[in-house]
C-alpha cells in the first residue's frame, strides 16, 4: 500500500486530496496546523515544530503533497515561512524516509508570475538562513499579497535545484509543482481582499468559472502516482486555461 503525507489536510484542496487518495487505497498521513484525529499537528511557520514533526514520521513515504499555504491577508514573514521555507525544510527533513521512486508535489500558484523580483534577488534570498530570509522579507516586502506572490515564485525558482538534488538522492524522488488559478476554497475570500474583487471575477469570466478543490486534487494525485514516474521537474498549471487565455487576449 502506498503511503503519502499531505499537508494542509484539514480543508480545501488538502481535504479533497486526502479523500481522493483514500478512495484509491492510499494510506494518508494528514498534517495540519489544527488538531486532526490520527494526524500530525504542525505549524509550517515554526522551524522547531517542523524538525520535531519530521523526526516523528516513520518511513517509508511514497509521496509528500505540500498543499498547506497562507493567503496574503497574513503578515509577509509568516506567508514566506508557511508557503516556502517550511515546505522546503519539511521535505529535506523527510528525505531519509522517502521510498525509492517517491514523488514530492508542491502547490504553487499562477500568481507567481506577478512577482517582480529578479533571478539574482531570488537566488540571494534562497541562499539565506531561515531567520535572515524572514528578516529580509520583513524589511523589503510591504504586504502579505506581495509576499504570497514571492513565496510561490520562489517555489518555481527552487524547482530545478530541488529536482536535481532529489534525483541524485538514494530514493531518486521526483519533484513537481502544481500551479492553480483561483479555486473555490475557504480562503478565496482572502484572495478577493488582497488581489481585488475585480481581478478574481475577471479570472472567472476568462476561464468560465473558478476551479474546484477536487480538480486541483486530481492533478496532484496524478503526479503522486507511480504511473507519472517519467514526469519530473515540471510546473503543471491547473487553471482552466486562464494563463494561456490571458496571454492570447493581451495586445
Amino acid at each position: 500500500m502506498r503511503r503519502v503525507l499531505v499537508t494542509g489536510a484539514a480543508s480545501g484542496i488538502g481535504a479533497a486530496l486526502v479523500s481522493l487518495l483514500r478512495d484509491e487505497g492510499v494510506s494518508v498521513l494528514e498534517l495540519d496546523v489544527s488538531e486532526r484525529a490520527g494526524g500530525l499537528r504542525c505549524d509550517l511557520g515554526d522551524a522547531a515544530q517542523i524538525d520535531a514533526t519530521a523526526a516523528s514520521v516513520e518511513g517509508p513515504l511514497d509521496g509528500i503533497a505540500h498543499v498547506a499555504g497562507l493567503p496574503g491577508t497574513h503578515p509577509p514573514a509568516r506567508v514566506l515561512a508557511v508557503n516556502y521555507l517550511g515546505p522546503l525544510r519539511l521535505t529535506e527533513s523527510l528525505a531519509p524516509v522517502l521510498a525509492p521512486g517517491a514523488s514530492v508535489v508542491f502547490v504553487s500558484s499562477i500568481a507567481a508570475h506577478r512577482c517582480p523580483w529578479a533571478e539574482s534577488e531570488l537566488r540571494a534570498l534562497a541562499e539565506r538562513s531561515w531567520a535572515d530570509a524572514l528578516a529580509e522579507v520583513t524589511a523589503r516586502v510591504a504586504s502579505g499579497s506581495d509576499a504570497y506572490d514571492l513565496s510561490k515564485r520562489l517555489l518555481g525558482f527552487a524547482l530545478p535545484s530541488l529536482t536535481a538534488r532529489h534525483a541524485a538522492s538514494p530514493a531518486r524522488a521526483r519533484v513537481n509543482l502544481v500551479s492553480p488559478g483561483p479555486v473555490e476554497t475557504p480562503i478565496l475570500g482572502d484572495f478577493r481582499q488582497t488581489m481585488g474583487e475585480a481581478r478574481i471575477e475577471a479570472a472567472a469570466q476568462i476561464a468560465g468559472r473558478h476551479g474546484r478543490p477536487e480538480e486541483i486534487a486530481q492533478a496532484i494525485a496524478f503526479l503522486l502516482r507511480p504511473g507519472a514516474s517519467w514526469i519530473n521537474g515540471i510546473d503543471l498549471r491547473a487553471d482552466g486555461g486562464l494563463y494561456a487565455l490571458r496571454a492570447a487576449a493581451a495586445p
